[in-house]
This record gives C-alpha cells, structure tokens and sequence, in this order.
C-alpha cells in the first residue's frame, strides 16, 4: 500500500514537472513571436534618388550668348557632334539643329566667316511668321519670352529691348536685348507683332539667308 501511494505521488510530481517545463516553453514561444524584427541601425540615412526624366524639348533656355548647349564662340566642329542633339550640316561653316520635342521650330548655328575651323559667330532659332505660337515650347529667354510672343510681351519682360534703325531688310523689324555677357536680337516679319527669329550674335544683325 505505501509502496503504491509513493508511486503515485511520483506520477504526480512528473505530471506537474512536465506541465510546468511545457507553461515555461509557451512562455518562451510567446515572447519570442511577439518581439518585432528590427535592423541594426548604421547611423545612415537612405535616400531615393529622384527620377531624370529629360522634357520633351530639354528645357533649352535663350541666353546671351548661347541657345540650349550651342554657345557662342565654341567650335564649329564641336557643335556638329554635341550630344543629345541631331546636327546636320547645310552648307560649309553652317548647320542645322533638330530641336527636341519642337519640330516647327528651324535652329540653326554658324560658323565665323563660314569658316569650319573656326568658331560659332550666331545661334538663331526661327518658325514660319504664319505658326506664330504654335512653337511655344520651344526654347525661351530666362523671362518666358519665345518664338511666338509679342511685341507687347517683350517689352514688357525687357524694358530696355530697342528698336534697330536699320536692319537691311525691307519689313523685318528687330529688337536688341543687351546684356553684360552679350545680346538677343528678336525679330518679327512684315506687318506682324510677333516674334519668328531669335538669335544671339557676335554681329550687327543676325544672317537673312546664311546658305544663300
């Protein structure tokens, strides 16, 4: 009888020790599910680089001396290979320029004394004086002024913009913009107030027919 009654109270103690060892592993499980997963901190701070993304006519600004990345006084021959432009060459010491994402607007870029070695002496930009602001995205002055403004416009942008006396040219008007770095020259056709050619030159006035 005592030898039965020992028996049992050591059944019962090994049922208590394994309940009590098998609380401890739920104990441990539970704790160890809720602990949150972190990252070691390496006192960096990381950032997203932000998308380029490249505007449909890049963004070409009309300064004072150069028009997008055609600036004056750059070689001729470098300008017939600068990236991210198609260049083709008209005549000797003149080439055409495809302005990006503005297919109306003609630019073209000239060599001093259409001499190919040597370097750029204008940059000009033109669309036909019938588009008028049809070519508004393309190129413009720091000032919002482009192909397509009006005389109006310009003056208003450029208080100091005057007028040419003599521009060669029978019903072509032009508007010189002077800066401490060089200047831009706007002209308008024939009976309009609108500008169609801006160019920047290292001459009087810009060419009428470079390949003429």
């Amino acid at each position: 009888m005592g030898e039965h009654m020992l028996a049992g109270s050591r059944i019962r103690r090994g049922v208590l020790c394994a309940a009590a060892a098998w609380a401890v592993v739920l104990a441990l499980t539970a704790c160890t599910r809720a602990a949150p997963e972190t990252t070691p901190h390496t006192g960096e701070t990381q950032t997203t680089a932000p998308s380029q993304e490249t505007p449909a006519n890049g963004d070409w600004v009309i300064g004072e001396s150069a028009i997008g990345p055609f600036e004056i006084g750059m070689r001729y021959a470098d300008a017939l290979t600068t990236p991210d432009a198609e260049v083709t060459e008209l005549c000797e010491g003149v080439a055409q320029i495809d302005v990006p994402g503005s297919p109306d607007v003609t630019m073209w870029a000239t060599a001093s004394e259409f001499d190919p070695a040597s370097t750029l002496s204008e940059i000009s930009i033109s669309v036909s004086p019938d588009t008028t602001r049809a070519a508004e995205d393309g190129p413009m002055t720091e000032k919002g002024i482009g192909l397509g403004a009006t005389v109006d416009e310009l003056t208003s942008a450029y208080a100091d913009a005057r007028e040419l006396d003599d521009t060669g040219v029978p019903g072509r008007s032009m508007y010189y913009v002077q800066s401490d770095g060089g200047g831009i020259i706007f002209t308008t056709g024939e009976g309009a107030d609108t500008i169609w050619q801006i160019s920047v030159t290292t001459g009087e006035v810009p060419s009428y027919e470079p390949c003429a």
